[in-house]
């Protein structure tokens, strides 16, 4: 973030310390809640915990444009050249933080611990049902409901995008663009 911001003739440290706020306000709300997800005996340190919550929570600001400070940077006279493989990478980016976001609303803490020891830690089934208790044939049928619900979400975030581009392009072709 630094770096980006030297790069633009910025001042990060601002930034930076906004982002912090965002992640300490993010793990103490709701008394805490995200905070009391982490549990030692899932074989995560503290800080390690808490630098995931802060990167998950940093990544969907940026990937916003309310709340990002860069969204707010003067726009150049001259823009930089169109790139399609850069703004693919941010658009589907920003998809999978949408459906990240819609399954953990969706989550029990049992249910996001399952999650994170399935995805995010990538153990196989009989670890995880070793770790919370469960059969390898429960470990596997919630993550196939698990990957069902995420591509429903998908699947509703492109219609959606879907729509809002057919009628954008439907008012470029009413101006007579």
């Amino acid at each position: 973030m630094r770096r980006h911001a030297a790069a633009r003739r910025r001042d990060g440290r601002q930034d930076v310390l906004d982002l912090v706020q965002d992640v300490l306000l993010c793990l103490l709300e709701r008394d805490g809640q995200e905070l009391r997800r982490w549990d030692p005996e899932r074989g995560r340190s503290l800080d390690s915990f808490v630098r995931l919550v802060a990167r998950r929570k940093v990544a969907r600001v940026l990937a916003q444009v309310r709340g990002n400070p860069w969204c707010l940077a003067p726009i150049d006279a001259a823009p930089e050249p169109f790139n399609n493989a850069a703004l693919l990478r941010i658009e589907v980016r920003a998809s999978l933080a949408s459906v990240l976001d819609g399954l953990y609303a969706g989550m029990e803490t049992r249910d996001a611990e399952l999650f994170e020891l399935s995805f995010v830690d990538e153990l196989d089934a009989d670890e995880v049902g070793r770790r919370m208790g469960m059969s390898t044939g429960a470990v596997n049928a919630w993550r196939y409901r698990v990957r069902k619900v995420a591509l429903k979400l998908a699947a509703r975030l492109d219609a959606a995008n879907d729509s809002r581009s057919c009628a954008t392009q439907r008012g470029e072709a009413a101006d007579g663009r």
